[in-house]
């Protein structure tokens, strides 16, 4: 089929290509393209006057119709400006060819190359080589490289070989005379048989009759090849590939002459391989800056991970040719990678699908932090496994399975490297943030639970928040609170949250019971990743993948335990496994839920021993001093855990002179009321004197001195409030107070700074 080749701008370097292109009977100029017509048929007709008559209907100024033009192959762009590229632009994206006069002069102007055109077919490889401008087919540029060395020395086959400096090895480019189908299997090391020898030595060979097996080296004999020619390609002193030409039954077939010109020729085509070369390492970088780009615009969107995900793999698929592309998440508590989105249709319960560290080429890749390309026979792209590292941390792995349209080379390696670089940290910095969240509105959620908790004085209630809110706040599936039977001495489940019922629940509590055992022995937590790894666990026919345990202290005695069973994940069908995350914000939840028991059993313990005052009916300073006592032993050395106040009646000696004892059970009710209506739900008030109130704390906040000024206003502010009870003597409070361990680390120490009077109110 002939080959269709417009012309853009007729030009005086155009029109005198047009009788060249006229005389290849393999070529046909179909359209002329100038914005003045009448100008390009007058230099037609200086150029031969039968021109102009014969091109003047394929003349014209209609680029639409240039660009509309059926089946055509190439545009010689003569230099118009703007250029054909910025004219139609949708033609060249389509991939329509654009070459100056020079490569189309070379390409197409002579026909089948002849030893009558040797010097121009020189003069015009040598002007290509002085353009700046090579933008051309490669393919039909090495083609016709191969084509002008056949014609002019009459060789039957030959090959143009390139050199693959990564695989250390020669590759076939084209070749006349080998199938096709063979090319890609042909690999050439440097040393090996005539064309490995050539670039090995860097000299040209010239071999007449049959070659030597022994001395060079053959792996593949050629009984079609009587003599040959081999030049490398050799530019700036590196070799870029060769150039073999054979005859099948002339030994002689190449002289002195032939080997002078071949070796010109491949001098030039080494020049004209090193600029396509950087041409192409150019346009390769463009396109893989620009596909870094995109991947780098969906994964910085703020749509859900997920949801990037799904997108970088159909990106992903597209740019490998019609591919398949899957990113896997790493799991680092249970050691392998977990599937997180791919570009294949379809759905179901993907998150579930899992790979060893180790297993397949997928995690071989991980497990060596180290990328795997796997290429098919003609060196295109066949699958890639990339991890997703960050800092040698690794976060995930993309796996690439190419399409039909695969493409291949160090580019495509380079671009997959640094979209799987530009994922990585993305997912990295994700996962960073999913953490910080999850874990700041964990520890709000039970920094408000515990308030909850502390306010309870119902020991069932205590119990049952503990287990229901906590199943929640930690996301698990079962929860199981034990607590010691005073009489028995056992730890005897007082709670259960979860689904679990009949011989499921029986196995659970089994489990429980045995885990229990074990951190009361240890007295401290434990967080279980895999039960069938857990001493006294493997044996239990439990269905649990995961737990989090902890013995409950009081006074420094284990009095319970409390156990969190399967964590429940939001996107996942199955139970997810608890992690260390986890684990620290169930630490600081134990706190809270030893503070309440401890508080619930207290109040308990008081309204069976009656440790209030019978006048105020706030606690007694005996009922004070153990939860002194217990909090000291709860806080350790932790600064700020709870403060005390004292509030005294500071003229309670006046008030007795001047009032009767009617008026001054008023004033002590008054003010134990008052008390007791602006202290927080959690705070312990009592009457430890005559005429002494002293307040416990817990968790006064930043500011301690802050909180109990707050709380002298309000108690000053509603005694004052009654005008009756202030006469005839207006009753003066005087408010101290101490915080631990900065003011004391026993009780009688902080309660003796806590009586120093700080804020007096009249």
């Amino acid at each position: 089929m002939r080959k269709r080749i417009a012309i853009f701008g007729a030009t005086d370097e155009a029109i005198g290509l047009v009788p060249l292109l006229e005389a290849n009977p393999e070529v046909e100029i179909p359209v002329i393209y100038d914005p003045d017509p009448a100008a390009a048929r007058e230099r037609l007709a200086r150029v031969h006057p039968d021109l102009a008559a014969r091109f003047a209907a394929r003349l014209t100024d209609d680029l639409e119709k240039l660009a509309g033009t059926a089946a055509l192959h190439a545009v010689v762009d003569a230099g118009l400006e703007p250029n054909f590229a910025q004219r139609a632009p949708d033609a060249v994206a389509a991939g329509l060819q654009v070459v100056p006069p020079l490569t189309a002069r070379l390409l197409w102007a002579y026909g089948a190359s002849s030893r009558d055109h040797k010097g121009e077919l020189l003069q015009a490889l040598h002007e290509v080589v002085e353009s700046y401008n090579l933008t051309v087919d490669t393919d039909e540029l090495f083609t016709r490289m191969l084509d002008i060395a056949l014609g002019v020395t009459g060789a039957e086959g030959g090959s143009l070989m390139l050199f693959d400096s990564e695989q250390r090895e020669l590759r076939v480019r084209v070749a006349a005379g080998i199938e096709p189908e063979l090319w890609a299997k042909i690999r050439v090391r440097p040393g090996e048989g005539i064309a490995g020898r050539a670039v090995a030595e860097g000299r040209a060979l010239r071999i007449r009759g049959k070659a030597d097996r022994e001395t060079f080296r053959i792996v593949r004999e050629r009984l079609d090849v009587e003599s040959a020619l081999c030049v490398p390609l050799i530019h700036a002193e590196r070799v870029l590939g060769v150039l073999n030409l054979h005859h099948a039954t002339r030994p002689d077939a190449f002289g002195d002459e032939d080997l002078a010109f071949v070796e010109q020729l491949a001098a030039l085509d080494a020049e004209i391989i090193a600029r396509a070369q950087e041409h192409e390492v150019l346009r390769d970088q463009s396109a893989r800056y620009d596909a870094v780009r995109e991947v780098r615009r969906v994964l910085d969107a703020r749509s859900p991970l997920h949801d990037r995900m799904e997108e970088l793999c159909s990106l992903v698929a597209g740019r490998v040719g019609r591919g398949i592309a899957t990113v896997y998440l790493y799991d680092v508590d249970e050691d392998a990678l977990r599937l997180a989105a791919t570009s294949l249709a379809g759905g179901g319960f993907g998150g579930e699908y899992r790979i060893a560290i180790g297993e397949g080429v997928d995690g071989a890749a991980a497990a060596a932090r180290h990328a795997t390309f796997l290429d098919d026979p003609s060196g295109a792209l066949a699958y890639a496994a990339l991890p997703l590292l960050l800092e040698e941390r690794l976060v995930g792995l993309l796996a690439v399975q190419a399409g039909p349209d695969a493409p291949g080379g160090r580019a495509t390696r380079e671009g997959l490297l640094e979209i799987a670089a530009a994922t990585a940290d993305a997912v990295a910095q994700a996962d960073r943030e999913a953490r910080m969240s999850s874990r700041a509105a964990k520890v709000g959620a039970i920094n408000e639970m515990g308030i909850r908790m502390l306010s309870a004085t119902d020991l069932a209630e205590v119990t049952r928040l503990a287990t229901s809110s906590g199943a929640m706040i930690l996301e698990a599936d079962h929860a199981v609170l034990r607590l010691q039977d005073s009489e028995t001495g056992r730890y005897v489940i007082r709670s259960y949250f979860g689904a679990a019922s009949g011989r499921q629940q029986e196995q659970l509590f089994r489990l429980d019971k045995t885990l229990s055992v074990d951190v009361i022995k240890r007295r401290t937590g434990a967080l279980v990743r895999d039960p069938n790894r857990y001493p006294g666990l493997a044996t239990l026919d439990a269905d649990v993948r995961s737990a989090m345990a902890s013995p409950l202290r009081r006074e420094g005695r284990v009095v319970g335990t409390l156990a969190f069973y399967d964590k429940v994940a939001a996107d996942s069908f199955y139970s997810s496994t608890f992690n260390e995350d986890d684990f620290q914000v169930f630490v600081k939840y134990i706190t809270y839920v030893e503070r309440a028991v401890a508080n619930a059993a207290f109040h308990d313990q008081a309204r069976r021993h009656r440790s209030f005052d019978e006048e105020t009916g706030l606690p007694n300073a005996t009922y004070l001093a153990r939860r002194i006592d217990e909090e000291i032993a709860r806080a350790g050395s932790h600064t700020g855990a709870f403060a005390l106040s004292v509030c005294r009646i500071e003229n309670w000696s006046q008030l007795l002179t001047r009032t009767d004892p009617v008026h001054l059970r008023r004033v002590v009710q008054r003010v134990s009321e008052a008390l007791r209506a602006c202290v927080r739900s959690f705070d312990v008030p009592a009457r430890t004197g005559e005429a002494e109130f002293t307040v416990l704390l817990p968790d006064p906040a930043q500011d301690p001195a802050e909180t109990v000024s707050a709380l002298a206003r309000a108690v000053a502010e509603a005694v004052a409030a009654d005008d009756a009870l202030n006469e005839p003597e207006r009753i003066s409070l005087a408010f101290g107070y101490s915080v631990h361990p900065d003011d004391g680390s026993d009780r009688e120490g902080l309660l003796a700074a806590a009586g120093t009077p700080r804020i007096r109110t009249l």
